[in-house]
């Protein structure tokens, strides 16, 4: 009886919302739906815009609708999933759900999560660093051509804008990708494994520009990678903004993320002194112990530390000390990630499949994220 009002005492205090956040709360109540009518049916869509009506129902019962859209599949692994990922493209700039306007929304299936948290809860941990840009996100209903698909995350785009990373007039972002293609504009440095593919500028870019790309990134991995390393003026500080890779690191080490290595979604952009700022984060599905590939299913053991330019980053002590006394933050604000979690899942859990076992697998990911922050406060 006791645990029978403390869930419902915890349903009614979360269904008032908390205000003042990043990523808003959702609730039982304010789930908004996304209804989608496209001449393509739900299985066969590809990754070409195709024409759709799009209606979104917010939490406050405000309507969007846009005969005009489009809508085409996304993503590498997840494309071949059941349960599909999407890019919209609205006719004009609109704001969805109360998140800030613009014309591309991105619809995260999470499929591998069985929780569906694991993006959000590493959105939550960004929105509260140094990083510049977090994605804003809302968990939605998705209605495609009346057939209900579930729970998934609509969430804005890892694109420059003046709502979301904001650049100056010559400025970049580029994505260390290891599944680039011919179509794709890129260039490798000598040392990284993974080419970097320019996200932006991605029109009319002549060969002259990306070759100016590619020079200054292998100066900065030369910077890194030379004798005077960590000389004050002339070694790696110049090219790399520290507070933001120090954010970044810590965020993808505490998830494990298993793509952090520098393999793919590891996004960088031209800082407002030129330098190369790390982020935004992006792509969290399989972190948090949630897959068992190169160990990233353990709660110990370093990864995101392993890869080239991080290892060789942690031989200047004063970079490794500041990483010490950066993870504190996080460390201390263990509970409100915690409760973070517990919260959506009070809210998610009447959405989600009944034949999973929802609350185990939310105490799964609790107790590993513990094991995690517990093990890098005693070995950082």
């Amino acid at each position: 009886m006791k645990k029978e009002l403390l869930l419902i005492f915890t349903i009614l205090l979360f269904m008032t919302g908390c205000t003042g956040h990043h990523f808003d709360d959702v609730s039982l109540q304010t789930i908004p739906k996304v209804k989608i009518e496209c001449a393509v049916a739900y299985d066969l869509l590809q990754k070409e815009d195709e024409p759709c009506l799009l209606e979104v129902t917010d939490s406050m019962h405000m309507v969007y609708r846009d005969e005009k859209a489009k809508i085409k599949l996304r993503g590498n692994s997840t494309a071949e999933c059941p349960k599909r990922p999407f890019t919209l493209k609205l006719s004009q700039n609109q704001s969805l759900c109360g998140m800030p306007e613009a014309k591309k929304w991105v619809l995260l299936a999470n499929y591998y999560d069985s929780t569906m948290l694991r993006n959000a809860l590493a959105f939550r941990m960004s929105e509260q660093t140094n990083l510049e840009w977090t994605p804003h996100s809302r968990f939605v209903e998705l209605f495609y051509n009346e057939i209900y698909q579930g729970i998934y995350q609509l969430c804005e785009k890892v694109e420059v804008g003046s709502h979301r990373v904001k650049i100056e007039q010559d400025g970049w972002l580029i994505e260390v990708d290891a599944r680039v293609t011919e179509k794709d504009s890129y260039f490798r440095t000598r040392n990284m494994e993974n080419p970097f593919r320019i996200e932006y500028p991605d029109k009319n870019l002549s060969e002259q520009r990306i070759e100016q790309l590619h020079a200054f990134f292998q100066q900065a991995e030369d910077a890194l990678f030379g004798d005077n390393f960590m000389d004050s003026i002339d070694g790696w500080r110049k090219y790399l903004d520290e507070d933001s890779w120090i954010d970044w690191l810590l965020i993808n080490e505490i998830a494990k993320n298993i793509d952090a290595v520098f393999y793919s979604s590891c996004y960088m952009h031209s800082g407002t002194d030129g330098r190369i700022v790390m982020g935004p984060v992006w792509d969290f599905d399989l972190g948090y112990g949630n897959t068992t590939n190169n160990g990233c299913d353990s709660p110990v053991g370093w990864h995101v530390r392993t890869s080239l330019w991080y290892r060789r980053l942690f031989e200047d002590d004063l970079f490794a000390q500041k990483v010490r006394r950066r993870f504190q933050f996080f460390y201390g604000n263990r509970n409100n990630y915690y409760s973070f979690v517990r919260r959506q899942a009070v809210s998610l859990r009447p959405h989600v499949d009944r034949n999973v076992s929802y609350e185990e697998n939310i105490d799964e990911l609790l107790l590993w994220l513990e094991q995690r922050l517990d093990w890098l406060n005693k070995n950082l």
